[in-house]
């Protein structure tokens, strides 16, 4: 199944009717597809939708806007000028509350330390720009999957994880199912859809766990040594 159109053909066929059937017409199996596509693709951080954008700096302007199609709260990287902003070592954001706090304080009033925060679609950033910039403000972020209304449009799982598809069918005729004992059947696709996306992203942090970091991130006093040198240590 590669397409929406080879997708309403397996659900026509999960659903044992024929393409011109006015319980299920094409339109409203079309739209179960696509309910279905949504909660598959809203159920991980699926890196297929990992996305990335440019703005520009305004003077004065400390909050900017994330695109309308991301997930809220999904930021996970600033880039301002070619710096990364954040904590170190992997510039993550402060949650959003820590930074009004610390922005309250007067103390850090001039502060230099690149501080940001995100708030549903919206990103804050310290210090505040004082020029105007020209696609110089880079964020990544997770978007949603984008509707299917062609019936050559294809998944995000269509290329590289096919079995997803397989999920999207499930779940669509669950939602399709009536109710009563065709229910309970509805129910145990539905499942059944679930249990091939969560196998589907394990795998995947499995093989993303290759590339994470093993380096020791702090130099630490060892107090047991007579030398109290500095030694090295994973946190």
């Amino acid at each position: 199944m590669d397409n929406l159109g080879d997708m309403r053909t397996a659900v026509q066929s999960g659903l044992n009717v024929s393409s011109n059937s006015s319980l299920f017409p094409v339109a409203t199996i079309d739209s179960a597809i696509n309910r279905a596509y949504r909660k598959s693709g809203g159920l991980f951080r699926w890196p297929a939708l990992e996305d990335a954008k440019k703005t520009s700096t305004v003077i004065n302007q400390e909050y900017y806007d994330a695109p309308t199609v991301w997930r809220p709260d999904s930021i996970w990287r600033l880039e301002v000028d070619g710096d990364q902003w954040g904590e170190d070592p992997d510039g993550s954001p402060m949650a959003y509350e820590d930074y009004l706090t610390w922005r309250a304080n007067s103390l850090n009033a001039n502060s230099t330390e690149k501080k940001w925060a995100v708030q549903w679609l919206r990103f804050f950033f310290w210090p505040i720009p004082t020029a105007l910039g020209a696609n110089n403000i880079h964020i990544w972020g997770q978007k949603n999957v984008e509707e299917l209304t062609l019936i050559t449009d294809s998944t995000i799982f269509t290329s590289s994880i096919p079995e997803g598809n397989e999920a999207i069918v499930l779940e669509a005729v669950a939602i399709l199912k009536k109710k009563g004992e065709v229910e309970k059947g509805g129910q145990m696709l539905s499942e059944e859809a679930k249990q091939i996306l969560i196998v589907a992203y394990n795998k995947i942090k499995k093989e993303q766990s290759k590339y994470e970091k093993t380096q020791p991130m702090f130099e630490v006093e060892d107090m047991f040594s007579s030398s109290k040198k500095q030694t090295t240590g994973n946190f």
